[in-house]
C-alpha cells in the first residue's frame, strides 16, 4: 500500500521540472506544517494513483475531473502559468503539423490523420473536437479525419508529427514550452496551424474521501513557496501565481 504521497505527474515532463514541482512542495510544507503535506512526492499521472485515497494532492487534467473522477476529487487550486495569451489560471492548446504539410488550417486537415495523448484529455482531444465540431462546425471529428491514433502523451504526439505517423495534433501550449525549452528544434521541424479556446488550467485536486486541505491554504502556502524557490528554479516552473478555482470552472468543459 503506498504511503500517503502527492502525484505531480502532469508537468513534471523532465528531471529539471521534477525536481522543481518536489522544490516547491518541500519549501511549502516547511512554511505551513498545518496543511500536513506528505513527505512523499512521486511523478505520475497513472489512474490507480491518482484516484486512490492515500494520494492526498494530485495534478490532473479538468476533463477527466469532470468525468472519469467526478465525486471522487475535488479541485483546490491551478497555475497561471507565464504564457504570452493567459489571464490567469487558464491555457489553450496549439494545433500543430509538420513544418513541411502544405496545410495552414484546421479546415484544411480534412482526411488527415490525427495525433491525441488520450481521448480522455482536454488539450489532446476535447479542445481539438470542439474546433472541427463548435467553431468551424465541420461534423463529428471520427468523420472529419480519416484516423485518430492516440500517442499516450503530448511529446510522443510531436514525434508522430516527425515521423509522420501522424499529420496533425493538437498540443497544449504549457507543455509545448516545456518540451520545446530543452528541444528547440522542434520549433524549426513543426508549425502552429491554429490555437484552441482557452479553458481552466489542469487543476491540483485532493480525494473527497481523505481529504488534504483548504483551497485557499494550499494556494497562499503554494504561491509563498514560489517566491521563495531559487530563481532558475522559478524559471523552470514558469508559473505567475497559483489561483483558486472550482468544480464549476471545469464542469464547462463537458459542453464546448
Amino acid at each position: 500500500m503506498l504511503n500517503e504521497s502527492i502525484a505531480i505527474g502532469m508537468y513534471a515532463l523532465n528531471s529539471e521540472l521534477e525536481n522543481a514541482w518536489k522544490t516547491l512542495f518541500s519549501l511549502a510544507a516547511e512554511n505551513n506544517p498545518s496543511l500536513r503535506l506528505p513527505s512523499t512526492v512521486l511523478n505520475t499521472i497513472d489512474d490507480e494513483i491518482v484516484s486512490s485515497e492515500k494520494t492526498r494532492l494530485s495534478h490532473v487534467c479538468g476533463y477527466p475531473l469532470v468525468n472519469q473522477y467526478a465525486g471522487q476529487l475535488k479541485p483546490l487550486c491551478a497555475p497561471h502559468f507565464d504564457i504570452d495569451g493567459v489571464n490567469g489560471a487558464e491555457y489553450f492548446s496549439y494545433f500543430m503539423v509538420k513544418k513541411t504539410m502544405p496545410i495552414n488550417s484546421i479546415v484544411e486537415s480534412d482526411g488527415l490523420i490525427a495525433a491525441v495523448n488520450t481521448m480522455n484529455s482536454n488539450s489532446g482531444m476535447n479542445v481539438l473536437r470542439h474546433e472541427i465540431e463548435t467553431i468551424n462546425k465541420l461534423g463529428a471529428i471520427e468523420q472529419f479525419f480519416k484516423e485518430i491514433n492516440i500517442s499516450g502523451s503530448h511529446n510522443n504526439s510531436l514525434q508522430y508529427l516527425i515521423d509522420e505517423k501522424a499529420d496533425i495534433a493538437s498540443i497544449d501550449a504549457a507543455s509545448y514550452y516545456f518540451l520545446q525549452r530543452n528541444n528547440p528544434e522542434l520549433n524549426s521541424q513543426l508549425k502552429v496551424i491554429g490555437r484552441s479556446v482557452k479553458t481552466t488550467s489542469p487543476p491540483f485536486v485532493t480525494h473527497f474521501n481523505n481529504p488534504l486541505c483548504d483551497s485557499i491554504d494550499l494556494m497562499e502556502t503554494l504561491n509563498k513557496a514560489l517566491i521563495e524557490l531559487p530563481s532558475k528554479q522559478q524559471e523552470i516552473l514558469n508559473i505567475e501565481r497559483f489561483v483558486d478555482v472550482s468544480f464549476s470552472d471545469y464542469e464547462k468543459l463537458l459542453y464546448l
